[in-house]
């Protein structure tokens, strides 16, 4: 065997380099480092980590864009008040006179937002506020 061996040292290498690479290909899983939990995973397990991060991604986005929508309701109103204060002074300087109705109207708006504002308030403290324990004993 030894001599066979020593005649040929280029098949005998070749068949340990191939049976290396037997068991490497097939018996290592390729792995890679996760942009997700930065630690080496397979393919699968990467396509799980970016599957459910892109999902965790998407209900922060929905989160933000339904708060930017509040904003935007909340933004509206305070323009619509500026916009009524703008008219009045306008009428009212067209005219030189108060117009009653105007006033009303304007003030109605005010207390309207007000309400609404310290009922959101309420509603804020409300929810954060802790449950009651039953302390029964």
């Amino acid at each position: 065997m030894v001599k066979w061996i020593s005649h040929n040292q280029g098949i005998v290498v070749a068949l340990v380099i191939c049976s290396v690479l037997m068991v490497w290909t097939f018996g290592c899983e390729s792995k890679v480092t996760s942009p997700v939990s930065n630690k080496q995973v397979t393919r699968s397990e990467l396509i799980v980590e970016v599957k459910f991060k892109v999902q965790a991604l998407e209900t922060e986005l929905d989160h933000l864009q339904e708060q930017a929508q509040i904003g935007f309701i909340d933004l509206d109103k305070q323009d619509t008040i500026k916009r009524k204060l703008f008219e009045f002074a306008a009428l009212t300087a067209q005219t030189g006179t108060f117009n009653p109705t105007g006033i009303i109207t304007l003030a109605g708006t005010l207390l309207g937002l007000g309400l609404g504002v310290d009922n959101r308030i309420k509603d804020k403290i409300i929810k954060n506020r802790p449950l009651p324990t039953n302390n029964t004993t």
